[in-house]
């Protein structure tokens, strides 16, 4: 099956134009992607959101997310700066044509009770429904909506037609959610966005959960999580495309976007692949033919004397360390 992956801002963040990176994450077959406050700040100061769509349009990006917003409740601690980061997202959503708009929930501690961000919530999805994109929201374990659960009653409770969830499952697995939990928990009129990364079994020793979601979100199926099981669960709830990717590691970072762009949606795409393949008949023998080289059976070319390579073999070019402390 084709699967539709939209890349999070993180996953294609870099020092390259956002011009550049477009075209990189449609190059790399993504089909959409997150835009984040500072880099719509960014085109709003420079070249403008129309100029933007065109870019969005000739790299093949029919899915875009904005966001995350933050402080969009009734709070002490709301500035003039977070009204005009509302202001930028609703303006760049109607430019854009932007499905979806982000919305966080409360990381300040002690956070706000939910109860009184409802109305502000509806509030706010009123204003993303008048601009053509759905409000989503996104809970974090260390935020007063720290399960995807919890975070799933807050949506249904609020009942705003165009209020959804976004489940991420780095935050959803290390808010204590299984699989279990979440195709029991939440509703399926809620969930309307996804995001994949994969993670160790425990949060790294030295580390806040909310270090390990900047630092420690690796490639899906590098991990230890059931990625598979987590989209048959999400699909049996009823959600299908876009599946957003959510990569940041050192290592990840420090490639070349476009190799970085390419080795996630190859990655996603084999979790996808293997999530289809789920309960499906067992693949056909393959016909009895000479094997290719394996990597297992590959000896590599030996230099002669005075490192001379011997005739007819050529020595491999090397590989770019990315500084990670890990071979490349």
């Amino acid at each position: 099956m084709e699967h539709d992956l939209l890349a999070t801002s993180w996953t294609w963040a870099g020092d390259e134009t956002i011009r550049d990176r477009v075209h990189a994450v449609g190059a790399a077959g993504f089909a959409g992607l997150s835009l984040s406050l500072d880099d719509l700040h960014e085109v709003r100061a420079t070249t403008g959101f129309a100029e933007l769509r065109r870019v969005l349009d000739g790299a093949g990006i029919v899915w875009v997310q904005l966001g995350p917003l933050d402080r969009w409740w009734t709070c002490t601690s709301r500035t003039d700066d977070d009204d005009a980061d509302r202001g930028v997202v609703l303006e760049a959503a109607a430019a854009l044509r932007a499905g979806q708009v982000i919305a966080r929930a409360d990381t300040s501690l002690p956070g706000a009770s939910p109860l009184t961000m409802a109305d502000d919530w509806t509030v706010l999805a009123d204003q993303a429904a008048t601009v053509g994109a759905q409000l989503v929201l996104e809970p974090e374990p260390w935020s007063n909506l720290p399960t995807i659960e919890r975070a799933a009653r807050f949506v249904a409770a609020a009942g705003h037609p165009n209020g959804g969830l976004l489940l991420d499952a780095m935050h959803a697995l290390r808010g204590g959610s299984t699989l279990a939990s979440i195709r029991q928990g939440v509703a399926p009129t809620t969930l309307a966005a996804v995001e994949l990364s994969d993670g160790l079994l425990h949060t790294p020793s030295g580390m806040t959960l909310s270090e390990e979601a900047r630092e420690a979100r690796y490639l899906p199926g590098a991990g230890a999580w059931d990625l598979p099981g987590l989209v048959r669960t999400v699909r049996e709830l009823g959600f299908d495309e876009p599946w957003g990717v959510e990569v940041r590691t050192p290592g990840h970072r420090a490639m070349p976007i476009g190799d970085a762009l390419r080795t996630a949606a190859a990655a996603t795409r084999a979790v996808l692949d293997a999530a289809d393949a789920y309960g499906a008949p067992a693949a056909p023998a393959m016909p009895s033919s000479p094997a290719p080289t394996s990597a297992v059976d590959f000896e590599p070319p030996h230099p002669g004397p005075r490192g001379v390579t011997q005739p007819g073999s050529r020595r491999p070019a090397g590989r770019r360390d990315a500084d990670t402390g890990t071979p490349a």
